[in-house]
């Protein structure tokens, strides 16, 4: 039965990541301690969805989708708050949460579309070498999407802690975390683009066969 399905281990995850968010939300701007712990905690879940979801043989698309979906909550949700809290750098926050949600959108739709999964390498075979590269070297791809996230986690830190106290995460920041979320925000355009392309080349074939098919008939109509 389809309800079986919201109860997989993994999707039990997943609900319980969204709640965690829902506790980062609630504290963010009055307990950032909180708020933090509940964020991480729930980047943490991320890690583990996948694997039960593998062990258990309990892959589903809802799971999938619910993955995906709660990982661009977390993300765009993040940024929100420090549009709040670095009002100066709002428009490079909010620009940064449009590319996020499109660049997974359109690529997300894209490939489900075709028939494939997201990160596989069949799917990804004529895409751009970039995705091919990042889907397809796991190191790459966690530290990546990793120091994407706890950028924004250490700007978040960095508002709240003393200067006293962010010696380590201030270099932390600008020599590991940093030039990692810059090469993801590259990623994510040329997932975009990809995407985008891939989409438009449909529609251009659709539209080859259409005007074929048309033509055929007013030649029919004709004789």
């Amino acid at each position: 039965m389809s309800s079986s399905i919201f109860l997989y281990v993994p999707n039990l995850i997943g609900y319980a990541r969204v709640f965690l968010l829902v506790g980062f939300y609630a504290f963010a701007l009055t307990r950032w301690e909180v708020a933090i712990c509940a964020y991480i905690a729930s980047f943490a879940g991320d890690l583990f969805d996948g694997y039960f979801a593998k062990k258990l043989n309990q892959c589903s698309t809802f799971g999938m989708i619910l993955d995906m979906v709660t990982d661009r909550i977390a993300t765009t949700g993040l940024l929100s708050i420090l549009s709040i809290i670095y009002p100066r750098y709002a428009v490079i926050f909010t620009c940064l949460q449009g590319l996020d949600l499109s660049s997974h959108w359109f690529h997300m739709y894209s490939t489900a579309t075709a028939g494939g999964h997201h990160k596989d390498k069949q799917t990804l075979k004529k895409r751009n070498f970039i995705l091919r590269i990042y889907y397809g070297s796991y190191p790459l791809f966690a530290y990546l999407c990793v120091s994407a996230e706890l950028t924004y986690v250490a700007l978040y830190i960095l508002y709240f802690v003393s200067d006293d106290n962010t010696f380590f995460l201030s270099r932390l920041y600008s020599f590991f975390l940093l030039p990692g979320c810059i090469l993801k925000q590259l990623v994510n355009i040329a997932q975009l683009t990809s995407a985008a392309n891939e989409l438009a080349a449909r529609d251009r074939d659709a539209a080859l066969i259409a005007a074929q098919k048309n033509d055929s008939n007013d030649s029919n109509k004709n004789r």
